[in-house]
């Protein structure tokens, strides 16, 4: 009977080393994901999931994964998930925060970036992702306040310098849309919105020459942006090129553009 209660415990145990073994780590699924190999994290994940369906963590990675394919509602369902399993952590409640932004919720969005901010106030990140809410909420003030804050806690954050200047040309305050734009071309020179927005603050300030240059620079780091192609038309035509913005507003009709298809049929079709 010791003999075969022994075997029996042998068998018991090596079955779960073999389990174990074959059953992918947290971080191993985390590579897959940094790697842009959405579909390999998701296979992954779904075995960690079913090895352990009470750990809320498990849910959580699988919705990270979900993410990376872009599949947000599968990844809100995880998420959801792991909240309810009781994960209270400012990764979590940022990612969960994230999804619903993508999922166009962006008041329920604004609750857990709050919920992130709560436990991790420090974090630039999820601040400056609160304040993009806030611009999609209509709530310019309050986005505003966040850009602010986020450049506080991450002078080099550029992506809110940009939004910031993006807010302040909405507001016609051209001369700071400039300043964040030049920040932002200081830490980042390929940013393209960052020479567009300049240069359609410089528009706005009567500086077309200068205008121009920018809109070139936008142009030449994405051929297809039509926006600048468009204003680029504009700033042609005021400047006497009417070849040239004819041109220009070709191109960004033929990228949907309806200002610069509008353009085109008023002053180049004769």
């Amino acid at each position: 009977m010791k003999l075969k209660f022994s075997i029996s415990l042998f068998l018991m145990f090596g079955f779960g080393l073999m389990l174990q073994a074959q059953t992918p780590t947290k971080d191993e699924i985390l590579v897959h994901i940094n790697n842009g190999e959405g579909a390999i994290a998701i296979e992954k994940a779904e075995a960690l999931v079913k090895y352990d369906s009470d750990a809320a963590e498990n849910y959580y990675i699988r919705g990270r994964a979900f993410l990376a394919m872009k599949n947000a509602a599968a990844a809100l369902k995880d998420f959801n998930k792991a909240d309810s399993l009781k994960m209270e952590t400012a990764e979590l409640y940022f990612r969960k925060a994230s999804t619903l932004s993508l999922l166009g919720k962006y008041k329920d969005a604004v609750v857990f970036f709050d919920k992130s901010i709560k436990l991790d106030d420090r974090n630039a990140l999820t601040i400056y992702n609160r304040g993009l809410a806030y611009v999609d909420l209509g709530n310019d003030d309050m986005a505003m306040k966040d850009f602010n804050t986020a450049i506080e806690l991450n002078p080099t954050l550029a992506e809110a310098y940009l939004s910031r200047a993006e807010l302040s040309f909405e507001a016609e305050n051209f001369k700071y849309t400039i300043k964040d734009c030049n920040k932002v071309i200081e830490l980042n020179p390929n940013f393209a919105d960052a020479y567009y927005f300049r240069g359609v603050a410089r528009g706005g300030t009567e500086n077309d020459k200068e205008a121009i240059e920018d809109f070139n620079k936008c142009i030449q780091l994405n051929p297809n942006h039509d926006q600048a192609l468009s204003y680029r038309g504009s700033a042609k035509y005021l400047s006497g090129n009417k070849k040239g913005a004819c041109s220009d507003w070709k191109k960004a009709t033929e990228l949907g553009n309806d200002d610069a298809e509008n353009s085109y049929n008023s002053y180049c079709i004769e």
